[in-house]
């Protein structure tokens, strides 16, 4: 971390001014010259800006992808495969390990709509044809395995091995993203096959380190994933570290220490292992058992209508010596009907 004494940043900012003052000037007294030449200044394009990031980061050692999101529950970002490069939305998941994306044979419902590889389109395909089916709590996909190049935020790994889905389950009819691209570790792997994020580490040389910023405003699409470190304008002041604990499987799994809803405690007993709780970024929702989900949503009384909501009080987290306040403004899903009412 770097810390600024904002004394020093004052003279800093003072000297850029006077710097970007005097160039200014000489630029001026240039174009008196007789031989001066004016060079046209293009303002970059959104994209343009954003590829200019990516280029600016991974001079530092870091990759950033841009998220988009629908209302603030699903968080996809674009991914692109092969040669020439075919583009995909894929969620970024740290809940699962493998990357599929819809295979151009795939005739299911669940398919249509989104983009579809095609092998035949890429000279760096490389045939694998060993079939694979992946599991999720809201569905599977069934598919074979290839490889091919694949580049995410400007981060470029060779001959990825990868899943094209061949059939979907139900549940991905009409979603906005394309597939999946799964960021928790091998061993979880369907077919223990190697992660993108791992090849990506050996492959460029990038810290084993990635991170989020997920916006909770609905819509704003300004949430970015951040391969090879963390990106220090997404937040201020420090990062706090828990422990992982993979013994009961190699997801991350945090361990918290209690739950609150205003002032009131609720005891989530936990049994000998103490509270433990995957982190997620391909589901938004706060699941877990029965009986305590229910205290909390009794104790919250929350309008179906969403009268009050702004009043309602925070729920808090305990995590080790930290309390993680979040607020109604984030636990609770806005949803507009059929007739307009929310």
């Amino acid at each position: 971390f770097f810390f600024f004494n904002s004394c020093c940043l004052l003279k800093r900012m003072k000297l850029a001014i006077f710097v970007f003052a005097l160039l200014v000037g000489c630029a001026f007294a240039a174009l008196s010259h007789p031989k001066a030449v004016n060079i046209p200044v293009k303002k970059m394009t959104p994209e343009e800006g954003r590829q200019w990031k990516n280029i600016k980061n991974a001079i530092g050692g870091t990759y950033n992808e841009y998220l988009k999101d629908t209302d603030a529950t699903e968080y996809y970002g674009l991914i692109e495969i092969g040669t020439p490069k075919q583009a995909f939305t894929t969620i970024m998941d740290t809940g699962s390990s493998n990357l599929w994306v819809p295979a151009n044979t795939c005739t299911d419902k669940a398919c249509n709509g989104k983009n579809k590889y095609n092998p035949s389109a890429s000279s760096t395909y490389v045939a694998n044809g060993k079939p694979i089916v992946i599991h999720y709590g809201t569905g599977s996909m069934q598919g074979n395995l290839v490889y091919d190049d694949v580049t995410v935020g400007g981060l470029e790994v060779t001959k990825q091995e990868f899943a094209q889905a061949t059939s979907l389950a139900t549940f991905f009819t009409g979603s906005p993203f394309d597939g999946i691209l799964g960021l928790a570790y091998q061993s979880i792997s369907a077919d223990n096959v190697p992660t993108f994020f791992d090849n990506a580490v050996k492959q460029n040389g990038i810290d084993s380190v990635f991170s989020f910023y997920l916006d909770s405003q609905s819509g704003s699409n300004s949430s970015v994933l951040t391969f090879g470190g963390y990106d220090t304008s997404y937040f201020s002041g420090t990062i706090t570290y828990h422990q992982l604990f993979l013994d009961v499987g190699d997801y991350y799994m945090i361990q918290w220490d209690g739950v609150s809803v205003g002032t009131t405690t609720i005891d989530p007993q936990c049994g000998t292992l103490g509270c433990r709780a995957i982190v997620d970024t391909g589901t938004s929702f706060i699941i877990g058992p029965n009986r305590v989900i229910s205290e909390i949503l009794s104790d919250l009384n929350v309008n179906s209508n969403c009268n009050g909501v702004d009043s309602l009080p925070d729920i808090t987290f305990t995590i080790g010596n930290n309390n993680y306040a979040i607020p109604s403004s984030i636990y609770v899903i806005r949803e507009t009907n059929l007739l307009g009412n929310t």
